[in-house]
């Protein structure tokens, strides 16, 4: 069973843990999920995903970027899909909407795959590309031309969000804090902000895995919105096991994020026992407070 996990400091370091279920009722409870990337929700918030489909709950993963682009690719992309190992007459996003299909089937969640374009392959409206790479490491550098934010972009998949809530009528919107500062991140997170706002769907935002291990930080939401206390989720150990199955059913992902000097399970694994008051595997969330009504367009933080 899924439980909420909120501890509150004592004198002399100890804590006391008060122990909620995240779904008091999961057999009536609808989850949908808004992923930026094809692997998103399952390194955040994959446990807390199997745990509440095995408690009966409905699951469904939407991944907002996870279209199709045409070539050309920019330097960016070619270089990305050189790293993930494949070639450049494969077509990366079927690629990696393939994996995802499996790493979802194995959580025993629902998908849906959205129809915008990652950040690598974009481009600005003078036609040069959004992102470039950063010579001699995997990082990406985005053009200084760029926006803070493409408020069309944002309205463009908050309708599509909509348009999914309307469908599936869910009963907890679930989406990333964007800690890291990815911009992908960052829209889409503002998008199912909105959505949810407009459409009277509760939130909570899920702590960015493995971004918020290695590169921690503030989260600053679009104004009209604030961050409750956090809540760590305690989960089954097969929920967990479960979750780093289906992270190796992302091989062009794992190139990057695991391997020699950097474990990610074990990184995953330690950064959850930290906060963790039974030393036990979770995952943290958020509550998400409206603060009178937000109708315009977000502005980045």
């Amino acid at each position: 069973m899924v439980s909420s996990v909120q501890g509150s400091p004592l004198s002399g370091g100890e804590s006391v843990t008060k122990l909620n279920p995240m779904f008091p009722d999961a057999g009536a409870t609808r989850l949908l999920a808004i992923s930026p990337h094809l692997d998103d929700a399952v390194l955040s918030f994959g446990a807390c995903l199997t745990q509440a489909a095995q408690d009966g709950a409905k699951v469904t993963v939407y991944t907002v970027f996870a279209g199709t682009a045409p070539p050309p690719y920019s330097p960016a992309a070619e270089r990305m899909h050189a790293i993930w190992g494949l070639s450049p007459d494969d077509d990366a996003p079927l690629y990696r909407r393939e994996e995802d299909i499996a790493a979802l089937g194995h959580l025993k969640v629902g998908y849906r795959h959205g129809r915008f374009l990652d950040t690598i392959y974009r481009k600005l409206p003078d036609g040069g590309w959004l992102a470039d790479h950063v010579e001699g490491g995997q990082k990406l550098a985005i053009n200084e031309k760029a926006p803070e934010r493409d408020h069309d972009l944002v309205a463009e998949i908050k309708d599509d969000i909509k348009s999914l809530i309307e469908e599936g009528d869910p009963t907890l919107l679930v989406t990333c804090a964007a800690i890291g500062g990815h911009p992908d991140h960052e829209t889409a997170r503002d998008a199912a902000l909105l959505a949810a706002a407009e459409m009277n769907v509760p939130v909570r935002l899920w702590e960015d895995l493995p971004y918020a291990v290695f590169r921690p930080g503030a989260v600053e939401l679009p104004q009209g919105f604030q961050l409750g206390s956090p809540d760590f989720t305690s989960v089954e150990p097969e929920a967990r096991v479960r979750k780093f199955e289906s992270v190796e059913y992302y091989p062009s992902q794992l190139s990057m994020l695991n391997g020699r000097d950097k474990n990610l399970f074990e990184r995953l694994e330690t950064h959850a026992r930290k906060a963790s008051p039974h030393d036990g595997y979770g995952e943290t969330t958020w509550p998400v407070v409206t603060v009178g009504k937000s109708t315009a367009s977000p502005t980045l933080g």
